[in-house]
């Protein structure tokens, strides 16, 4: 099969397992005449004001203290599939930590790792000392020891921290920074406000040799795998497809259809902020709905763009925001087939649903 071919083809075996988990509403709502044709146009979207920056920043005078422990973990990004990583308080990515502008912030480092380490706060501009920089900015905090960072909250926005020493062998080690306005009337009231935080996890140790297939008849070179057999689906997608497919592709820590579904009702204004912390680029596609970029790495965009997709590239959080006006239960994914589709060509990887109040999930969703 050509190259081409193999494309097509993904993409109708896409396009039929979801229409297999084809949901069926609850309760349907009644259409309200013509202002239920409001999803066909921009026009609400772009009445809604734009987020504003803090002209200042005062400090608050509270301080919010955190512990973040790096120790090995066994994570699941599917049911039944246990990962071995390090991980922050045990899971990965990290707990979010949250925060208001202009907030005293201590974070405490407990390494129980057999590793050194630092943690980095990315995209907010700390004290040099407090960079986590490993070996520029800071010596690793060794196995055993603690060491805090200070440092005081920004302008509200969305950011991230993630290990800044040993990065490829400790890269699980990651987290989201959520910082709210600390005075009000500067971004619209959202119904909902949520957080997806994109990032990859090996494959445990019990699928190393299927994985070892995989990658060997990727590149035409079966003799070089262990078991060329162990790869279930050898002829599907092209080369570099297959290559991404030896990774669990997560949203906060799980792969689809574990991932966590957005829960909205209609009318609903809903807010989803992304943070990037995998080695690619990531198309994200919301179906049934514009929305809005409203800011990229904690900097609010004066005139927020109008898209249904948008690439978010490593290392950037971006916001966005939409009208939860077309009622149902709706994909949002990466766009790139090898993320959202296993080597099984099974829906997977970075999806979830924006699930209406009366509809049910899919019921691969449901466990």
């Amino acid at each position: 099969m050509s190259a081409a071919g193999a494309f097509a083809l993904a993409v109708a075996r896409a396009h039929e397992a979801a229409a297999g988990a084809a949901i069926q509403p609850v309760a349907r709502r009644p259409l309200g005449g013509e202002r239920d044709l409001g999803r066909l146009t921009t026009a609400d979207l772009r009445a809604l004001a734009p987020l504003r920056p803090a002209k200042a920043i005062a400090r608050t005078r509270n301080t919010r203290p955190f512990t973040l422990t790096l120790a090995a973990a066994n994570v699941e990004p599917l049911p039944g599939h246990a990962v071995t990583v390090f991980s922050v308080n045990g899971t990965s990515p990290g707990p979010i930590l949250r925060m208001i502008e202009g907030d005293d912030v201590e974070i405490t480092i407990v390494n129980r790792m057999t590793l050194p380490a630092t943690i980095h706060w990315h995209g907010i501009p700390v004290p040099f000392l407090m960079d986590g920089a490993g070996m520029v900015s800071q010596s690793p905090v060794q196995p055993g020891q603690t060491f805090t960072y200070r440092w005081t909250a920004p302008q509200a926005g969305t950011y991230m921290y993630h290990t800044h020493f040993d990065d490829m062998q400790e890269e699980t080690i990651c987290g989201m920074i959520v910082v709210a306005p600390q005075t009000t009337g500067r971004e619209p009231r959202y119904n909902v406000d949520t957080e997806i935080f994109i990032s990859s996890i090996e494959w445990e140790q019990s699928r190393k040799i299927e994985a070892q297939a995989v990658l060997a008849n990727s590149m035409l070179m079966p003799q070089m795998a262990a078991n060329a057999k162990a790869d279930p689906n050898p002829d599907m997608g092209g080369a570099m497809d297959r290559m991404d497919m030896v990774e669990y592709w997560c949203f906060n820590g799980k792969s689809f259809p574990a991932t966590k579904p957005i829960r909205v009702r209609s009318g609903d204004l809903v807010r989803v902020r992304f943070a990037n912390f995998s080695h690619m680029t990531h198309p994200m596609h919301l179906h049934g709905h514009w929305f809005r970029v409203i800011a990229q790495d904690g900097n609010p965009f004066e005139r927020p763009n109008i898209v249904n997709t948008l690439a978010i590239h490593p290392g950037q959080t971006m916001e966005i925001d939409f009208l939860a006006n077309n009622p149902g239960v709706w994909p949002l994914h990466c766009h790139i087939l090898a993320h959202m589709l296993n080597n099984r060509d099974q829906m997977a990887g970075l999806m979830t649903v924006v699930q209406y109040e009366g509809y049910g999930l899919p019921k691969m969703m449901m466990g």
